[in-house]
């Protein structure tokens, strides 16, 4: 774990301990670092020392990378001690986890934040926008082809990311994301049917891919083609099929970065201009995006107000991905 440092900060600077060895320390505490009003106290990076770094009293927030099964427990504890937490998905590794740390962040009345990071890029809320303003007429018809090839598959790693007990699989540690921009999209999913693909190479059995069918509350459809067994591609599609054209989000070789969105009609097709999202030198793609997220959750706990995407988001997703599985066993 390392020292906490500049303890006398101001009063209004809200004071973020970071907890978690990966992406903690290449994601959240940079993006945290260059967020105005906030001030990074430390970062444990051991496995076993989180409950003494809890107790320090400089210490109002805590944003956590960790696995699912772990989050759930320290960020339980967080909660209890009144502290605000800002979450990695998917929340926890089960539904029961995920309702109980929501009830317990209700109950104590601090404020949440979780890291559904791609309707924050600049693209994506572009076409949130482009969707709302109904300028393609409206939306009929979502069609989602996301394939990569994970490091855990490439590299036959036995890891939580390919337990599904553990909050690990496609659905759950990928498509967690997915599930959160589809409604942000397209409001609530009234009902999915799922096909999931298995492979050896998912060495704590989890599944690599799943086909999905979805259908929306407000009479739109979807189908998904996710893939992280797939080699020699890294891309991300979506296509809003609408009343009056096609709206098309896509990137390639990338998380973050990349994406373009193009509108095909009747009059043709064309790209549409966007300012993109600027990252800083040396940094995971990611941070960027984070960044945004991060000060969110900076300005929630300040005025004391909830954000979003918060724990009941991040709830939301759970009883999807609960469902999705209930329904798709034999």
């Amino acid at each position: 774990m390392k020292n906490f440092s500049d303890t006398s900060t101001k009063n209004d600077m809200l004071r973020v301990g970071i907890i978690g060895s990966g992406f903690g320390v290449i994601g959240l505490k940079p993006a945290f670092e260059s967020v105005s009003g906030c001030k990074v106290i430390g970062v444990c990076e051991g496995r076993n020392e989180w409950r003494a770094f809890l107790e320090n009293e400089s210490i109002d927030a805590i944003a956590i990378a960790v696995p699912p099964q772990a989050q759930y427990i320290i960020a339980k504890a967080a909660i209890k001690k009144g502290l605000h937490v800002f979450a990695e998905k998917p929340l926890a590794a089960n539904l029961k986890q995920a309702r109980e740390l929501y009830a317990l962040a209700k109950k104590k009345k601090v404020i949440t934040g979780i890291d559904f990071i791609f309707p924050e890029i600049a693209e994506w809320k572009k076409v949130k926008e482009l969707l709302d303003k109904n300028t393609s007429g409206a939306l009929k018809h979502i069609s989602v082809n996301w394939n990569w090839m994970s490091g855990d598959i490439r590299y036959g790693r036995r890891t939580w990311k390919t337990s599904v007990k553990d909050g690990g699989g496609a659905l759950s540690f990928y498509f967690s994301h997915g599930l959160y921009y589809l409604e942000n999209f397209a409001g609530k999913i009234r009902e999915t049917k799922t096909l999931f693909t298995h492979s050896p190479k998912s060495l704590n059995g989890g599944e690599v891919g799943l086909d999905m069918l979805v259908k929306f509350q407000n009479g739109a459809t979807g189908d998904v083609h996710v893939s992280c067994n797939t080699p020699g591609i890294i891309r991300h599609r979506l296509m809003f099929v609408c009343e009056r054209g096609i709206i098309t989000l896509e990137n390639k070789n990338a998380i973050v970065d990349n994406f373009a969105v193009k509108i095909q009609n009747e009059k043709g097709e064309k790209t549409v201009k966007i300012k993109k999202d600027n990252g800083r030198k040396q940094e995971d793609e990611r941070v960027k995006i984070v960044r945004k997220l991060a000060k969110k959750f900076v300005v929630a706990c300040t005025r004391k107000e909830q954000m979003e995407p918060s724990f009941a988001d991040g709830l939301r997703v759970q009883e999807l991905i609960q469902k999705i599985r209930n329904s798709s066993r034999p």
